[in-house]
């Protein structure tokens, strides 16, 4: 399954933003540390922001985030940043044959489940929020300074 790079460079830029909190965080140094040009960064902040997500304050250009990070799940990002369809995630072939026994039912039988792995992804992913993260790099922090 191919997705965008979005979901994941917004989540770490979330935590550079936590982790960083006292330093301002511009579109470059974000760039730098996801591998996301400053360009696509700008439109993450933008989306994030629309989420109320992130809160940006361009005349001192701070940038927080809107909510307690236990508030902040990954299904939350995921939303902001790709929205939610099941159709987006897995495409069916634009001309399946109406004609064929198996083609005139296949979207049908197959979407159901479809929806439901999406359904379990996006539980699971509700479960996780940026503050589980922020503990589990602190954790990586510690085990790699032992």
């Amino acid at each position: 399954m191919k997705m965008s790079t979005q979901f994941t460079v917004s989540v770490q830029m979330l935590l550079l933003i936590m982790v960083f909190k006292d330093q301002k965080m511009t579109s470059e140094m974000l760039s730098e540390s996801t591998g996301g040009n400053p360009v696509m960064i700008r439109q993450l902040f933008g989306k994030l922001k629309d989420a109320d997500i992130l809160r940006i304050s361009t005349g001192k250009g701070a940038t927080e985030l809107a909510k307690d990070p236990a508030d902040i799940s990954l299904w939350d990002v995921y939303m902001a940043v790709e929205g939610y369809c099941a159709s987006e995630l897995f495409k069916f072939h634009p001309k399946i044959s109406g004609g064929c026994q198996i083609g005139r039912f296949f979207k049908e039988i197959l979407s159901v489940h479809l929806d439901d792995a999406v359904q379990a992804m996006a539980e699971k992913m509700s479960k996780v929020s940026l503050a589980q993260l922020s503990e589990e790099w602190e954790m990586c922090q510690r085990t790699e300074q032992d």
